[in-house]
């Protein structure tokens, strides 16, 4: 018998990765929940699928502000765990709430498979009390998840942690630690994701929005957050791992994007411009102010007590190279709009390795592309790797390492590429809990997730007080 699964939010992300996934296995029913007015376009996806959703309950939209759902929708999502005898539910609305859902699965003892950020809240990059709430949110939803713990899943989709490469580069750290005992020292990681927005878009799109107060950080930053802790897990001796971190946070925001690319070269460089740009500078200005970052520079120093251990930066950007080339966007703004990713990370152990990373698109694939894992392709993903092997003589002095020479399988279909792969393993995990196939141990436990959260309040911390005219150095508790 088919076992029903519940998503709730169907927007492009669930379009893109879960659905996908559920339909190609066929042995899983839906249910969909989300907001009415996105019942047009739901019907328009769905239209030529062969997965029809068992029901689709189209909800009024409520504030994030409270901290429980509606009692109206409770009631309604009550009747339909118990109407389909629901155990697994996949949480892809817009973060702001994640945490409601969550919280009222896990009174439910329903299994979770989240996206990622944990919870956001609006306007943590300028009010510095406002960060405070992501490591209260996640308190909450822990305490209610480790009662639960024994029967339930609560995992988050950090796929990275699923990521045959990155997997790979965890085992170069925890090999060469064993045997030299040296942490990672240094870590550096650059992210660009050549997401060009518009003026108006910036102000009017809720999708991966800036409107609200954050930005940057809380799309796909939390990867980063989370990569580190990844890393850092293989670290075994207390006097290595960090107990504090002092973090600084540099963001650009959309007034200032709005300097280096202004209203003089938008009409020089479009002849429509214009047409489609419904606010003035001065408007921009004015309903800009508050904003979140579209860019963000981060320091980090992980110390044990006093003595730093590692120094680690995170560069994150949305304003980069991109392949947009037309005012008119198309509506899909997660893919199809010349977003381009490029993705470094240098990773140093002292005297002993040297781990470069690097990930290269210079394009937007399409399904006539055949696997490319050359730079420039979808598939790229190169890790080199350099160690002292005149100390140990076991050791190579290079190698170079293709994510081809590690992975076996890939989703099919448009833009597919690496990072999606990774996503499909997160779900395959998780629905395999729910089949009864059960481990000891989670990749991406929600439990694994307290020092990522640590870090991205951390980050819009420090971000706030400068915006405010503080001293942004802030310093936080980790690893314990």
């Amino acid at each position: 018998m088919k076992q029903n699964i519940l998503l709730i939010g169907f927007g492009y992300h669930c379009r893109r990765i879960y659905y996908p996934i559920l339909s190609e296995m066929k042995k899983y029913n839906i249910i969909i929940i989300d907001k009415k007015d996105q019942e047009e376009n739901i019907l328009d996806f769905l239209a030529k699928k062969n997965l029809k959703p068992r029901e689709i309950i189209l909800i009024e939209n409520f504030s994030e502000k409270n901290d429980d759902l509606p009692e109206e929708l409770v009631q309604e999502l009550d009747k339909i765990i118990q109407k389909f005898k629901i155990k697994g539910i996949i949480i892809s609305t817009d973060p702001l709430y994640h945490k409601h859902y969550a919280k009222w699965a896990l009174k439910r003892n329903l299994s979770i498979l989240m996206d990622k950020p944990i919870s956001v809240h609006k306007n943590m990059s300028t009010i510095v009390d406002e960060s405070k709430k992501l490591n209260e949110d996640f308190k909450l939803l822990n305490k209610l998840y480790n009662k639960r713990k024994k029967s339930i899943l609560f995992s988050i989709v950090s796929q990275r942690r699923f990521h045959k490469g990155f997997q790979k580069v965890r085992e170069l750290i925890k090999e060469v630690f064993e045997e030299t005992n040296c942490p990672i020292t240094s870590i550096g990681i650059n992210h660009s994701d050549g997401q060009w927005r518009f003026p108006t878009e910036i102000i009017d799109i809720d999708y991966h929005s800036f409107n609200h107060g954050f930005g940057k950080c809380s799309h796909s930053g939390y990867h980063f957050f989370d990569i580190i802790n990844f890393f850092f897990e293989v670290i075994t001796d207390k006097e290595k791992k960090p107990n504090n971190v002092d973090i600084y946070s540099n963001f650009l925001r959309p007034l200032d994007f709005l300097e280096q690319i202004n209203f003089k070269d938008y009409n020089s460089i479009f002849k429509d411009f214009k047409k489609y740009n419904k606010y003035s500078k001065d408007e921009c200005f004015n309903k800009m102010k508050n904003f979140g970052e579209i860019d963000a520079f981060l320091n980090f120093s992980f110390k044990h007590n006093n003595n730093q251990i590692t120094l680690g930066s995170i560069n994150l950007i949305h304003n980069s190279f991109s392949q947009r080339g037309k005012i008119i966007p198309n509506k899909d703004f997660y893919k199809g709009n010349g977003r381009v990713r490029h993705e470094t990370y240098t990773i140093q152990q002292g005297p002993f390795q040297c781990i470069q990373i690097i990930s290269f698109q210079s394009k937007e694939v399409k399904k006539k592309d055949k696997l490319d894992y050359s730079p420039g392709g979808e598939y790229h993903f190169d890790i080199m790797v350099f160690r002292n092997n005149t100390l140990f003589k076991k050791w190579k002095s290079y190698k170079k390492i293709s994510l081809k020479d590690l992975q076996k399988g890939r989703m099919s279909g448009y833009s597919r590429g690496h990072q999606e792969d990774a996503r499909r393993l997160a779900t395959l995990e998780f629905l395999e809990f729910l089949d009864g196939k059960k481990k000891k141990d989670y990749i991406s436990d929600f439990t694994k997730h307290c020092d990522t959260v640590r870090l991205m309040a951390g980050v819009y911390k420090s971000a706030a007080l400068k915006f405010n005219n503080k001293n942004p150095l802030v310093n936080i508790p980790y690893g314990n």
